[in-house]
């Protein structure tokens, strides 16, 4: 059987981030990336007329149906497998008229249920695949009642966590206790802000690192105790994660999150929102769902005067990463691709 999947890469992850690492973990597979093939002008145009109402079409999108007709005619007798790595994206024609018997189509989906529903209103291609994955748990019930798919299954996103790892030892004893804030997408920077300058006040010797994209700097207040950094390395990106004594990432709302995954693997210890999927990734690993910024600030200044309890939800956080580790998930999407089709 053939494997095709629908390349799509965030520009801001890192490069053992993001969603599209699963094509490393299936053997053999076929990408699409949206390679040159048709003349640019000619992509451009079909993407200006095509509905904008059923998710993101742009030139590439084009280039990427073309290249999966292309890759599809010359294997009509091969059972196929076609995922889109971003169901939110890309899904057009050839999922809706390039139909045959071994020929199955799935997509990946990532976005929380409410900014689905206004950004696709158009869901005529959408529906027309044979079967969804979503990386969130609140996402099923919405999916499956939009869609009216026979096939929806909740599979987590996945972590490297052969390269995301805890340090071997923390021999140092360190005066300072660090804060570390990873990212911008539906952040809750409002709230950040709002707790990071009372935990000033209150702990002694904390430093807060920020990182995120240099466009999004100026939502977050500036203070000589924060460090903003932009355009880091893999390297150092995983040596924040290791160096830090809690992840602390409020959210408006979320399904996974590779900040999340990233930080326990790393064995960080973590303070978020209890908000989206966000509360079946840390399910028995002692981490914090709050709701509300009084609350965060009195666990973050308990935890940090804690230093056994912080290594216990260490040690929870990554053995907890392990079960998304990226072979497991790849095993658990191959499995279901191999549901779908023998259906």
């Amino acid at each position: 059987m053939q494997t095709i999947f629908i390349h799509h890469r965030s520009t801001h992850h890192a490069k053992n981030s993001g969603y599209s690492r699963l094509i490393d973990y299936f053997p053999d597979p076929t990408s699409i990336y949206g390679r040159n093939i048709m003349p640019y002008k000619i992509a451009k145009l079909i993407s200006k007329v095509s509905s904008k109402q059923a998710g993101l079409y742009d030139s590439t999108s084009v280039m990427k149906e073309y290249e999966l007709l292309r890759v599809l005619k010359s294997n009509k007798s091969k059972a196929s497998i076609v995922h889109y790595l971003n169901g939110e994206r890309d899904v057009r024609f050839n999922v809706k008229y390039n139909r045959r018997k071994n020929l199955k189509y799935f997509a990946s989906f990532h976005k929380p249920p409410a900014i689905l529903k206004t950004q696709i209103t158009n869901l005529s291609y959408l529906k027309s695949l044979n079967a969804a994955v979503c990386v969130g748990e609140n996402q099923v019930d919405f999916i499956k009642e939009c869609l009216h798919l026979e096939h929806v299954k909740y599979i987590p996103h996945g972590v490297d966590t052969q390269f995301f790892t805890p340090l071997a030892s923390k021999t140092t004893v360190k005066q300072s206790k660090n804060i570390l804030f990873v990212g911008q997408h539906l952040r809750d920077f409002k709230t950040f802000n709002t707790v990071i300058k009372v935990l000033i006040e209150k702990i002694k010797g904390v430093q807060v690192d920020v990182i995120l994209r240099k466009e999004y700097a100026t939502e977050i207040r500036l203070h000589d105790k924060i460090k903003i950094h932009h355009n880091i390395n893999d390297i150092e990106l995983r040596s924040f994660y290791q160096k830090a004594d809690v992840l602390f990432l409020p959210l408006l709302d979320a399904t996974a999150c590779n900040s999340i995954l990233e930080a326990l693997a790393c064995g960080l210890p973590i303070v978020t929102s209890d908000v989206g999927g966000v509360s079946s990734y840390l399910r028995n690993t002692g981490n914090f769902l709050l709701s509300d910024q009084d609350a965060y600030i009195e666990t973050l200044v308990k935890i940090l005067k804690n230093p056994e309890q912080l290594e216990n939800i260490s040690r929870l956080s990554r053995q907890k990463a392990l079960e998304y580790d990226w072979m497991e998930i790849a095993n658990r999407v191959s499995e279901f691709h191999n549901l779908v089709m023998n259906n």
